[in-house]
């Protein structure tokens, strides 16, 4: 049904007011056909012509200069607060209490009175743009995608999504159902009850100043003096940025962020905390015997500590690194900045063939050589947790399932992150959570005793920092001054967690996440990290806990492949690197009948006329012809972007498979893997992407009771 708004406003010369429009509510299953469609008027437009309901940010968007811009064309959303949220919002400006200066008197926050004409230019800007996206938002979009956020024309990011019978933008901005998805020719337009609130604190101040949830965290973070880490906004880049290339956006900026998962001061007096004293004696319990005695779930699991002859200081000087309670914030902190939506990224996975469709990401601490596990389980609605911990996961005592719950008990459930109360200040996130957060026995003992699969973007933070990870297409495009931009191309010096060896010689690009609704790769989570042209590069790999692994990495053929020879070393120097196995030929027809492939031992499993009997046990014993030549399928978890055959699941395809790198004795320190092309024949199109590694404990690739499981 298509209704004529402007037509009708003008008919019934009406303001907008709860239940004016009913065809227009926004339930949490909007009706895409009660979508308002019609020409001529633009974003700006609409707030002229609605100018009782929107003149307080109508002004505001005058006074940033924004208006010319929603008078132009492109394609933006804007999230329109109505006259009396504005007032609200600004009144609260003006009587912020923790706007002061050293005598305790009120700043203000830079205005001059309690007014709109009070507000600083500078507010005026930072207001209207946080309140526009440079690309189409509709609330199907924001309901179907959990915990997703969207950058805003301030450089800066919103969450939306479903909260009850809500819609909420940053948690505390709802959108008016009776009007939402509004359609003009230059966008989209959703009308908020509130203006959507941005922190201008960094991540320390931004936990100070909420001393009600966050007291005895934020005394720890500020006597361990990690406070002071997290003060960074910014990586200074020195080298040339690369050529301009069609289809590419290259960022002329690199920012910096930080994620803490924090307990709140309820969690805390839960567990015995009542301040920072109890915490103190509490780290002493926790991590006392985290270096000393045998390696157990109760003593010396620390490796990095134990195999460096570091003893934990139980001492008053928290700043040291080795202080109990140093170690405990610590581990609290992401050297990156990680938001809800890439936490544990489900993109690509699918529930068919007995896949759960959970989702699992790894992330380095700041407490030394160390990692976290976060979960998003999908038969609890998307909670994400923690180190959950499943006796066997990964492992399977069934064909094309994960497993019998006899043989997967649950050991910890882990902790429960409270995504919905996400702070977000300038330089990261803060994630509250539900229980005490430990490294202690059972991760490396338990929790990352699995096949971890690494995400390529997870080990580049900047990636993450810069929301790039999780990225649409369209989302980068518009970056790109609206040129269509597939990829990003970095600046060699991006990357804190990479090496160039030989300059601007190697081309850095990443795979962007397709658009919703379209089809593109088939890749883990979606996107995928790439070496191209004549590249020499390493990239530091993540400190697994000490052990034995079976290391992997994908090898996506195609017939614009390069052959590459991978090296391994514990410096990012190439006389530490040793090499790994042949070098590796991509060069393949992504068909079955290609004679590398063929070679390989793979058939297809998609169709059963074409081999029945690799069909009936679903591949089970040509997987074992493909590993005595060190190759491996790739996961029956990952499929196709808007695919529902299984022609396009990974496991079944002919050009998506994993190499068996090797078989080595690791400890829980840094390794770097370097990627070096071996082929020059000129074609600087020739590529390979790094799209995930995989470090498997012997006891899971080799494991003598059950077969490790296919997802």
């Amino acid at each position: 049904m298509k209704i004529n708004v402007k037509s009708l406003l003008k008919a019934v010369g009406a303001v907008f007011i709860p239940g004016c429009i009913a065809l227009s509510s926004c339930t949490a299953e909007p009706d895409e056909s009660n979508r308002f469609t019609f020409t001529g008027e633009t974003i700006y437009d609409f707030l002229v012509n609605n100018d009782s309901a929107y003149s307080n940010f109508n002004y505001i968007l005058q006074r940033s200069g924004q208006d010319r811009i929603l008078s132009s064309y492109g394609e933006y959303t804007c999230f329109a607060p109505n006259n009396r949220a504005v007032m609200r919002y600004i009144d609260s400006l003006y009587n912020d209490k923790e706007s002061v200066d050293d005598a305790g008197n009120l700043l203000h926050n830079g205005m001059t009175e309690n007014s709109l004409e009070g507000l600083s230019d500078s507010l005026c800007e930072d207001i209207a743009m946080f309140h526009l996206l440079k690309t189409e938002l509709t609330t199907t979009e924001m309901l179907t995608s959990t915990g997703a956020t969207y950058r805003t024309l301030l450089g800066r990011y919103i969450t939306a999504g479903a909260s009850g019978s809500q819609i909420l933008v940053n948690g505390n901005a709802p959108i008016d159902r009776t009007l939402c998805d509004y359609e003009v020719v230059n966008g989209i337009v959703h009308a908020v009850d509130r203006v959507i609130q941005r922190s201008n604190k960094l991540v320390a101040r931004e936990l100070q100043t909420d001393s009600v949830h966050f007291s005895i965290f934020y005394e720890a973070l500020e006597r361990t003096g990690l406070d002071k880490q997290l003060e960074t906004q910014y990586k200074t880049l020195s080298v040339q940025a690369p050529a301009s290339k069609d289809g590419y956006y290259i960022p002329t900026e690199c920012k910096k962020g930080f994620t803490v998962f924090a307990e709140t001061n309820d969690v805390f007096k839960a567990n015995g905390i009542n301040n920072f004293d109890d915490l103190v004696a509490k780290c002493k319990e926790w991590y006392g015997n985290a270096a000393s005695g045998s390696r157990s779930m109760t003593s010396g699991w620390y490796d990095y500590f134990r195999n460096n002859n570091i003893e934990v200081d139980m001492s008053s000087d928290y700043t040291k690194q080795n202080n109990v309670v140093n170690m405990f914030v610590s581990y609290h902190i992401l050297k990156t900045a990680v938001n809800a939506n890439v936490l544990a990224f489900k993109n690509n996975t699918h529930t068919t063939h007995g896949c759960t469709g959970d989702a699992y990401d790894y992330y380095e601490t700041m407490l030394p050589m160390t990692l976290i596990k976060a979960w998003k389980v999908t038969s609890e609605g998307d909670k994400i947790y923690l180190n959950r911990y499943v006796q066997n996961n990964t492992l399977t005592d069934g064909i094309e399932t994960v497993g019998s719950a006899a043989m997967h008990q649950m050991v910890y459930k882990g902790v429960e992150v409270d995504v919905d109360s996400l702070k977000q200040p300038l330089n990261g996130y803060v994630y509250p959570i539900k229980d005490i957060l430990l490294y202690d026995g059972k991760v490396p003992l338990g929790v990352l005793n699995e096949r971890m699969r690494f995400d390529a973007l997870t080990l580049l933070g900047e990636t993450m920092d810069n929301g790039f990870r999780g990225a649409y297409v369209k989302d980068v495009t518009a970056l790109n001054s609206g040129k269509s931009a597939g990829r990003v191309r970095f600046p060699v010096d991006y990357f804190d967690n990479v090496v160039v060896f030989n300059g601007n010689n190697t081309q850095l690009d990443m795979n962007l996440v397709a658009d919703p609704g379209s089809k593109a790769y088939s890749l883990y989570k979606g996107d995928s990290f790439q070496g191209m042209g004549v590249f020499d590069f390493a990239i530091k790999l993540p400190p697994v806990p000490d052990g034995t692994y079976e290391m992997r990495i994908n090898l996506d053929c195609m017939p614009h492949g390069t052959m590459l020879q991978l090296y391994i070393g514990d410096k990012p120097e190439i006389a530490s690197m040793e090499p790994l196995s042949i070098p590796l030929d991509m060069r393949m027809a992504m068909d079955e009948n290609d004679p590398a492939i063929k070679a390989m031992g793979f058939v297809r499993l998609d169709d059963e006329s074409l081999h029945p009997e690799a069909y009936a046990d679903r591949g089970l014993e040509t997987d074992k012809i493909m590993r005595s030549h060190g190759f491996l399928r790739g996961p029956l978890s990952v499929r196709r972007q808007n695919e529902s055959t299984d022609a396009y699941i990974v496991r079944f395809i002919p050009h998506q498979f994993r190499r068996i790198l090797d078989t080595r004795q690791l400890r829980q320190q840094d390794y770097w893997l370097r990627l070096k092309t071996v082929l020059d024949d000129g074609n600087l199109e020739r590529k390979f992407q790094i799209d995930y590694i995989e470090f498997v404990p012997i006891g899971v690739a080799q494991n003598q009771q059950y077969l490790e499981d296919w997802y």
